[in-house]
Protein backbone atom coordinates (compact mmCIF):
# COMPACT_ATOMS: atom_id res chain seq x y z
CA UNK A 1 0.00 0.00 0.00
CA UNK A 2 1.65 3.20 -0.85
CA UNK A 3 2.25 5.97 2.13
CA UNK A 4 0.31 9.36 1.61
CA UNK A 5 3.92 10.51 0.92
CA UNK A 6 3.48 8.53 -2.12
CA UNK A 7 0.10 8.88 -2.89
CA UNK A 8 0.13 12.85 -2.75
CA UNK A 9 3.69 12.46 -5.36
CA UNK A 10 0.80 10.90 -7.85
CA UNK A 11 -2.01 13.02 -7.50
CA UNK A 12 0.42 15.93 -7.78
CA UNK A 13 1.16 14.52 -11.32
CA UNK A 14 -2.34 14.60 -12.31
CA UNK A 15 -3.70 17.69 -14.69
CA UNK A 16 -5.00 20.23 -12.92
CA UNK A 17 -8.98 18.91 -13.86
CA UNK A 18 -8.26 15.84 -11.91
CA UNK A 19 -6.15 16.97 -9.09
CA UNK A 20 -9.44 19.84 -8.38
CA UNK A 21 -11.57 16.60 -9.01
CA UNK A 22 -9.64 14.66 -6.13
CA UNK A 23 -9.35 17.49 -3.75
CA UNK A 24 -13.24 18.24 -3.96
CA UNK A 25 -13.87 15.10 -3.22
CA UNK A 26 -11.49 14.64 -0.06
CA UNK A 27 -12.95 17.52 1.29
CA UNK A 28 -16.65 16.54 0.96
CA UNK A 29 -15.51 13.15 3.25
CA UNK A 30 -14.13 15.66 5.75
CA UNK A 31 -17.60 17.83 5.60
CA UNK A 32 -19.50 14.61 6.87
CA UNK A 33 -19.39 16.15 10.64
CA UNK A 34 -19.89 11.93 11.54
CA UNK A 35 -18.08 12.79 14.61
CA UNK A 36 -19.90 15.98 15.78
CA UNK A 37 -22.38 15.51 18.49
CA UNK A 38 -26.12 16.88 17.19
CA UNK A 39 -25.17 19.74 19.84
CA UNK A 40 -22.22 20.63 18.34
CA UNK A 41 -24.03 20.00 14.62
CA UNK A 42 -26.75 22.53 16.07
CA UNK A 43 -24.12 24.98 17.35
CA UNK A 44 -22.43 25.47 13.83
CA UNK A 45 -25.86 25.76 12.17
CA UNK A 46 -26.79 28.59 14.64
CA UNK A 47 -23.00 30.29 14.07
CA UNK A 48 -23.15 29.80 10.66
CA UNK A 49 -26.76 31.49 10.37
CA UNK A 50 -25.14 34.21 12.59
CA UNK A 51 -22.77 35.12 9.99
CA UNK A 52 -24.97 34.30 6.83
CA UNK A 53 -27.40 37.21 8.67
CA UNK A 54 -24.66 39.52 9.44
CA UNK A 55 -25.33 39.64 12.94
CA UNK A 56 -21.11 37.98 13.28
CA UNK A 57 -18.56 39.82 11.47
CA UNK A 58 -16.29 37.92 9.66
CA UNK A 59 -12.63 38.28 10.02
CA UNK A 60 -10.04 37.79 7.27
CA UNK A 61 -7.01 35.54 7.92
CA UNK A 62 -4.55 38.12 8.41
CA UNK A 63 -6.40 40.06 10.73
CA UNK A 64 -6.96 37.07 13.37
CA UNK A 65 -3.19 36.07 12.65
CA UNK A 66 -2.15 39.67 13.40
CA UNK A 67 -4.56 39.58 16.77
CA UNK A 68 -3.14 36.62 18.04
CA UNK A 69 0.36 37.15 16.88
CA UNK A 70 -0.01 40.64 19.43
CA UNK A 71 -2.20 39.14 22.29
CA UNK A 72 0.52 36.31 22.15
CA UNK A 73 3.24 38.92 22.43
CA UNK A 74 4.80 37.05 19.38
Amino acid sequence: MNTAFELMEDVLKLPRQDRSYLAAKIIESLDQNEDLSPEWMEELDRRVESWKSGKSPSVSSEDLHKEMRDRLAI
